[in-house]
């Protein structure tokens, strides 16, 4: 059972942007309070279990709610306008569902009853210090034991660790030649064999929840493993669609509330100079649509990923797939983190005053940038996927 609430079945036919809509008015009144205290809105994750918001993205026969990709998206997107941390931290349980429903079998059956049913949050672990982005090569380590595993590792980044219930992890085991293998798990959260080395605190994204994580003789029954033993990697390919698109949404959503916000506000300012509200200046106007023009880029290029034909992308060049779709993302954060720049310039000063909502925004929206995979490695991948050049560099020997 959830440390939460427990969850009805979602209703088939339910409308999760409306349902997120609603949902970001009380989240948006508890957001200055969680991010200047750097608390983790469990509230709020207990209205999103009781809703069916949890629910999403797990299939329809299992009691969810079979959501679309653009139907998650555009939910997430809504929701991010309201809180934004809570958006991101919920994103990991509502794409990691629809990434594990790719690979399917009896491990993913058990969570979606777990979370229709029994109100569970899954948070992921994959993230690991000297790895960066690099999440199919794990350094946690799986060593084989009756009836399951050992895992030895640390992580970080594990955002929405506080509400959760399941843990999806990552490790590596050694295979028949001796070389590692990556393997994921889903396990329920235990009570021994994890130890929380550093709660979340930082500059943006500060109510995430996103603690380090010791793992310590953790023992996993090999029925939780997810998928096929190495079959990490492919699900990275597979579902990354699921990720980056929303993980974009939830920046998209920053930027439209930074220009809904700031676009009210000059409505209403006047200062002592001018008989007219600011709204009048041509600077502001200029501004606000720069950011109206890079906003529309930004949902573009995100929903022109959103509804290509990933089957028929990943069938024909998957690596390829990953590609594009860690293109578009980092092309929607950045163009999100350029309109709450512009936000920030039309509202001047003010906006940096503590309690601000564009203050927040400015120190939320940064993470865009963050988020793996980096924007180098990615542009770098992309010429060369272009180009024809092989996107890994091929071994290289002396005669």
């Amino acid at each position: 059972m959830s440390v939460l609430t427990q969850a009805a079945p979602a209703a088939a036919t339910t409308d999760y942007v409306a349902l997120a809509a609603e949902l970001a008015k009380g989240f948006a009144q508890r957001a200055a309070e969680h991010d200047r205290d750097s608390s983790f809105p469990l509230e709020n994750f207990t209205e999103l279990v009781d809703s069916g918001y949890t629910a999403m993205t797990v299939p329809r026969e299992f009691g969810g709610g079979g959501a679309s990709l653009e139907e998650l998206c555009r939910a997430q997107e809504t929701l991010a306008a309201g809180c934004a941390n809570t958006a991101f931290a919920v994103n990991m349980h509502v794409h990691g569902i629809a990434m594990i429903a790719g690979i399917g079998g009896p491990g993913a059956e058990r969570a979606y009853r777990a979370i229709a049913h029994e109100g569970s949050v899954i948070a992921g672990g994959f993230s690991e210090p000297g790895v960066g982005g690099n999440w199919w090569h794990p350094t946690t380590k799986a060593e084989p034991v009756e009836g399951g595993y050992l895992l030895n590792g640390r992580k970080g980044f594990f955002t929405g660790f506080p509400a959760a219930d399941l843990l999806f992890l990552s490790a590596a085991r050694t295979d028949d030649r001796g070389l590692p293998e990556p393997v994921g798990f889903l396990v329920p959260k235990p009570e021994r064999g994890v130890t929380v080395t550093s709660e979340w605190d930082a500059a943006g994204m500060r109510a995430t929840g996103s603690h380090s994580l010791l793992l310590d003789d953790l023992f996993v029954e090999e029925d939780r493993m997810v998928g096929e033993a190495g079959a990490l990697p492919l699900m990275f390919m597979q579902g990354v669609h699921w990720a980056w698109c929303s993980f974009a949404s939830v920046f998209l959503g920053i930027a439209r509330g930074a220009l809904d916000g700031v676009a009210a506000e000059q409505r209403g300012r006047t200062l002592h100079v001018l008989d007219r509200t600011v709204a009048h200046l041509p600077g502001v106007q200029f501004r606000v649509a720069e950011m109206k023009t890079r906003l529309a880029a930004a949902e573009a290029h995100l929903y022109q990923a959103v509804r290509a034909d990933h089957d028929r992308q990943i069938a024909a060049d998957p690596l390829g797939h990953y590609i594009e779709m860690s293109v578009m993302k980092n092309s929607v954060c950045r163009l999100a983190h350029e309109v709450v720049t512009l936000a920030m310039q039309v509202q001047g000063g003010s906006a940096l005053l503590s309690g601000h909502p564009l203050q927040r925004a400015y120190r939320d929206v940064v993470a865009g940038l963050l988020v793996p995979p980096n924007s180098d490695v990615t542009a770098e991948w992309a010429g060369k996927h272009a180009l024809g050049v092989p996107v890994f560099a091929e071994p290289r020997w002396e005669g």
